[in-house]
């Protein structure tokens, strides 16, 4: 027997879910590629240089762990807490990698893509996420959160995407 408070429940977000578990799912695998690179030392000449070695590698060990909880909340259809931990991969990466490589190489602004890809992951990518985080700590618009802290992964995948059906068209 249906109930009129059965009817009138929330609606599931069906697809935001497949979203969130196809975007928790590519950034897990790319935490996992990333994994065997957490030990390897290069060598840097200056301390500056072996200090962002090893932020990096700290993001390398927590990538896998973000993006697996982020795989997990969202399978079970926890959208919210999926939210939170992608927003917590994306400004880790931000605070770890993106951070000393500003303090490092700088940016440059010009209208190249690689000019572009910098701004975009570097500052973009960091406002975008912080949107989606309050959205969803306000548990408002989870969808709109959803879809903001999916743009840059979406923007990095984009781009692979692109990458390679240019060097299949013109190959290298």
């Amino acid at each position: 027997m249906t109930t009129i408070a059965d009817t009138d429940a929330a609606p599931s977000h069906r697809w935001l879910r497949v979203l969130l578990v196809l975007i928790a799912a590519l950034e897990f695998l790319e935490a996992l590629a990333g994994v065997q690179n957490i030990f390897i030392d290069r060598h840097h000449e200056t301390a500056l240089l072996r200090f962002a070695q090893g932020l990096t590698s700290i993001h390398l060990a927590l990538a896998p762990l973000l993006a697996g909880a982020a795989l997990i909340f969202a399978a079970l259809g926890n959208i919210r807490y999926a939210i939170f931990a992608l927003a917590a991969l994306t400004l880790t990466a931000w605070v770890l990698e993106a951070l000393p490589s500003i303090a490092i190489h700088g940016m440059s602004f010009s209208l190249d893509y690689a000019s572009f890809e910098g701004v975009v992951l570097y500052i973009v990518a960091s406002l975008v996420t912080v949107a989606a985080l309050f959205l969803a700590l306000k548990d408002k618009r989870l969808s709109l959160a959803a879809l903001l802290v999916s743009l840059p992964a979406l923007f990095k995948w984009v781009g692979l995407v692109l990458f390679i059906i240019a060097v299949l068209i013109y190959g290298f």
